[in-house]
C-alpha cells in the first residue's frame, strides 16, 4: 500500500482499485478496495460495492474461502442495490464451486445463489448460462471421481 493512502477518500481508492483490476493486478486491487473499506463513515452502497469488488478479485486469484466471506459480507446489508446483490451472488457461487473444502455442499449452495441472482435480474443471460454449466458439470465431476476411484 502506498504511503499516502490514508489521505485519499474511499471513492479515490475504489477508482484506483478499478484501474488495478482492469490492468489484471487483482492482488493490488484487493489492497486498494480493503484500504477504502477501512475509511470511516462509508455509505452502505459504496461499502457493498467495495466488498463485491473484493469478492470478484479473490475469485480471480482463486482464494475461494476469502471470496465466499467477502461476497457474504456484501449480501448482509439490506440496502444493497439489486445489480450489486446479483453480482455478489454470482461470484459467491463461483467461489463455492471452486473451493475444495466445499465440494459436497458447494454445488447446491451455488445453484441456490444463482437462482436468487436470476430472480433479481432475469434478463442476465450470463446467469442462465452459469446455471446450466453447473447442472452439466456436477454429474460429470461425480462420474470422473467415481471413475478415478474405480481405476485405482
Amino acid at each position: 500500500m502506498e504511503a499516502y493512502a490514508h489521505l485519499k477518500t474511499a471513492e479515490q481508492l475504489k477508482e484506483e482499485g478499478n484501474g488495478e483490476f482492469r490492468a489484471g493486478r487483482h492482488a493490488q486491487a484487493v489492497a486498494k478496495y480493503r484500504a477504502a473499506l477501512k475509511k470511516k463513515s462509508l455509505a452502505a452502497p459504496l461499502r457493498a460495492t467495495l466488498l463485491c469488488n473484493v469478492a470478484v478479485c479473490l475469485v480471480r486469484l482463486e482464494r475461494w474461502e476469502e471470496a465466499v466471506d467477502a461476497a457474504s459480507d456484501c449480501l448482509k446489508g439490506d440496502d444493497v442495490a439489486a445489480k450489486t446483490r446479483a453480482k455478489a451472488l454470482l461470484f459467491r457461487s463461483r467461489a463455492l464451486r471452486g473451493s475444495p473444502h466445499r465440494r459436497d455442499g458447494g454445488a447446491a449452495a451455488a445453484v441456490k445463489d444463482l437462482e436468487a441472482a436470476l430472480a433479481l435480474d432475469p434478463a442476465q443471460a450470463a446467469l442462465r448460462r452459469e446455471l446450466s454449466l453447473i447442472h452439466i458439470s456436477e454429474p460429470t465431476r461425480r462420474y470422473a471421481i467415481s471413475y478415478a476411484v474405480f481405476c485405482l
